[in-house]
């Protein structure tokens, strides 16, 4: 190959890849995808649970990344194999992980069975040690940490049809939960941030309330805010369309909230939009994804700038597509490929700006790679595709 081709693909690649770089990680030692992937206070990253390989097996395994060794390490197995749980970084260092679903096999009848169990991981000790379990079993939950040190555990499902409005709230230096005020609408897959206020935002999902419990359900578009002064549940404005497996980000002040992509009702949507509290209806993006996608990830980078990896477009599965959305232009950008297009999977924020992308599912298997995506500065490429809401 000549030196002017590799110079000419070469600037090709930089131009491609101008608001971001997509680098391969050694990979995991399972394939998993509905498992978590968490931060902690030392900077290295826990990947807890999910389904294996075959894709109905859960795991009991766990796996730690080291950003500074660029290496991953087995850390103890969880007492009860799980996916769909939720795990939520604690202030005193420890990782806690909640509900979830377990794989059992019956008389050669396969089941998920939802889980009302709880775990604590100290990595000091790299142990896990039983909390007291939850009042409901639940999977497809969140649990969200509060300011003052508890975790606001909120909806979710117990066998997949029967949807919650059930939360509840732990305190992990008593190791006791309290109930808590009810969420108005039953919801399953939604998804829930601490807004800047220090209250809970809790936003779309699944509900099979209107059927009366009855059913999978359906995408909503209701949100609720759980005000921590006086334990009650607010609702705020609805979206503009309902959707579940979206990406939801808060915004750094002023109590505001930021949805993009999701499933709707029948498809999937590009459309991104916010609300805080100075409006009385959500508003939308100057320009949106240039696709459809869902069960994708959505990151807020330490500038302020977001980052879409993944996710799964109309016709097709999966997407290799990452896009950055520069705050100061307000405009979508490419942002680099990812080697494995994925769905499901998990995207975590290092303490030096990188995101580490993994697992999930990719061509419709559980995938074992990981990939670290790194902003890069450059001129932004216009996804191919429309930017406008439909």
């Amino acid at each position: 190959m000549s030196r002017l081709l590799v110079l000419t693909l070469t600037s090709m690649a930089a131009l491609a890849a101008a608001q971001g770089v997509v680098t391969a990680a050694p990979p995991l030692k399972d394939a998993r995808q509905h498992h978590t992937a968490t931060k902690l206070k030392d900077g290295r990253v826990l990947v807890v649970g999910g389904r294996g390989a075959d894709a109905l097996s859960t795991l009991a395994s766990c796996e730690l990344f080291d950003p500074k060794r660029n290496r991953w390490s087995a850390c103890a197995p969880l007492h009860v194999a799980r996916s769909h749980h939720a795990a939520t970084a604690l202030d005193d260092g420890r990782l806690l992980v909640t509900g979830g679903t377990t794989h059992e096999s019956i008389d050669g009848q396969n089941r998920f069975v939802a889980l009302a169990s709880v775990e604590l991981y100290d990595p000091k000790t790299n142990t896990w040690t039983l909390g007291a379990p939850m009042t409901d079993a639940r999977n497809g939950h969140t649990a969200t940490l509060l300011l003052d040190g508890t975790v606001l555990v909120v909806g979710g499902a117990r066998e997949q049809r029967l949807h919650l409005t059930a939360v509840e709230r732990f305190d992990p230096a008593h190791n006791t939960w309290k109930p808590e005020a009810p969420l108005a609408i039953a919801r399953w897959l939604h998804a829930a941030v601490r807004d800047s206020e220090g209250d809970v935002v809790v936003v779309g999902g699944r509900s099979n309330a209107a059927q009366q419990g009855k059913g999978p359900g359906v995408s909503i578009a209701e949100v609720e805010r759980f005000e921590v002064k006086t334990g009650t549940w607010k609702p705020l404005p609805p979206m503009s369309e309902p959707r579940q497996r979206t990406a939801v980000i808060a915004e750094p002040t002023g109590g505001g909230v930021i949805v993009i992509g999701g499933q709707t009702a029948t498809s999937s949507t590009n459309y991104a939009e916010t609300w805080n509290p100075t409006l009385t209806e959500w508003q939308p993006f100057e320009n949106h994804l240039s696709m459809s996608l869902s069960s994708h990830t959505g990151t807020r980078l330490p500038a302020g700038d977001l980052v879409v990896i993944g996710g799964e477009p109309p016709n097709a599965v999966d997407t290799t597509r990452v896009q950055r959305w520069l705050a100061a232009s307000k405009q979508w950008c490419l942002a680099g490929e990812l080697k494995s297009g994925r769905k499901q999977h998990s995207a975590t924020l290092l303490d030096d700006g990188r995101v580490l992308v993994v697992g999930g599912t990719s061509s419709g298997l559980p995938e074992k790679s990981a990939e670290l995506w790194a902003p890069a500065k450059g001129k932004c490429e216009d996804p191919p595709g429309l930017s406008m809401g439909w």
